[in-house]
């Protein structure tokens, strides 16, 4: 049952729902900063079991998941203080988005 599930797709969509918190959330909209952090967590477990999921049967979506989970590693130490400078927030957040693509695109090729 778990395999069944498109994990590939639940991560890009929790991935893309927190770029679009975090951008709210720079742009001075009333977005609680706890959310951002609560998807990120959902999009980072997504993510990893996604790229656990996927391996042996496609190890091509698996490495692209598995190489998104860098960028987002290293955004809690290296991403600080966004509300003074957001742009390496921004820029590290955004590195990830090529591996989404790429395995969204392999499971509809799949």
């Amino acid at each position: 049952m778990v395999h069944e599930l498109p994990w590939a797709a639940l991560a890009a969509a929790f991935y893309a729902a927190n770029l679009l918190i975090g951008s709210l959330s720079l742009r001075g909209r009333r977005v609680p900063r706890v959310w951002h952090g609560r998807v990120f967590i959902c999009a980072v477990l997504a993510t990893a079991l996604a790229a656990a999921l996927s391996f042996p049967e496609h190890p091509w979506r698996g490495s692209a998941l598995a190489l998104a989970l860098v960028p987002l590693a290293l955004l809690p130490w290296f991403g600080r203080p966004v509300r003074r400078d957001p742009r390496l927030h921004i820029g590290l957040s955004v590195s990830a988005a090529p591996f989404y693509a790429v395995a969204l695109a392999l499971m509809v090729g799949a």
